[in-house]
């Protein structure tokens, strides 16, 4: 095998929401590589609960990486083996940067989703990850937590969304908090030493593998960290342009099973 370690991004990489299932030719072709040997890993920016009920479905084990990486969970026990995220005082902070918006902001607790208020966005939203929201003030729930914010995150118009991203990613530069959006709609908050790359290599040091046999996919701009490294990066074919503009590979779009066609490239015989 060429890459003993494969990480897939989820949403528009390996499932899809609503339905959120794996098609069977693409769970084939892991079971396939995990019996020779290889590790195959999740990382998510979805809510540790939501990624992992579905992950079980598919009775597929190892570790999976949600809020961004932001948490890093062993699927089997539940155990959390990693957790980060925005300290409380940076969560507000943002809250406040974002305000005038006009965005709903949401945020995770344990095991919990709060919404500020419920739209048309926030509805869609709660459908896709299956978690119905708790209608609370986010910067008094982010004070009640009084330790690292897993994710803040804010729904609305996308051209807003994306307008926000890019004023704010120019005025934090990445220092304390990064800007992304992982999906049409969302706007995400979170710790740029707690995000995708930074589990990327947490993990393959976890199943001590070297950084040069580890691939890993996606497809969206919450992906860039997964992608950029001393691994090999690839984005789906379908994925965003920014995406495909830092990767190694572009491969097919989703529609083509683009997490099958890359183990049987690089991992099977």
């Amino acid at each position: 095998m060429k890459y003993d370690l494969f990480i897939s991004d989820y949403d528009g990489t390996l499932g899809v929401a609503p339905k959120n299932d794996i098609d069977a030719e693409t769970l084939s072709a892991i079971k396939r590589f995990t019996d020779k040997g290889g590790v195959f890993a999740v990382c998510s920016g979805r809510e540790t609960s939501s990624i992992m009920r579905i992950l079980k479905a598919q009775n597929l084990k190892g570790v999976v990486a949600s809020f961004q990486g932001a948490r890093i969970t062993d699927i089997e026990s539940g155990k959390n083996i990693f957790n980060g995220g925005l300290s409380a005082e940076k969560a507000i902070e943002v809250l406040d940067a974002v305000s005038s918006s006009g965005l709903t902001p949401i945020a995770y607790g344990e095991s919990e989703l709060f919404i500020q208020a419920r739209t048309p966005y926030v509805e869609n939203y709660e459908k896709a990850v299956g978690l119905v929201g708790k209608i609370t003030d986010i910067k008094e729930e982010v004070k009640r937590q009084r330790e690292n914010v897993s994710k803040i995150c804010w729904l609305g118009d996308d051209k807003v969304v994306n307008a926000v991203e890019k004023e704010l990613n120019a005025r934090y530069k990445g220092v304390g908090v990064k800007f992304n959006s992982g999906a049409k709609c969302l706007l995400e908050a979170i710790n740029p030493d707690c995000g995708k790359g930074v589990a990327v290599k947490f993990i393959a040091n976890y199943y001590n593998i070297p950084l040069e046999k580890v691939l890993a996919v996606g497809d969206s701009t919450n992906d860039i960290d997964l992608l950029v490294g001393p691994w090999h990066g690839v984005a789906v074919g379908d994925g965003r342009e920014e995406l495909k503009a830092v990767a190694d590979e572009v491969t097919v779009p989703f529609r083509e099973k683009p997490v099958k066609l890359l183990l049987e490239k690089y991992c099977l015989d």
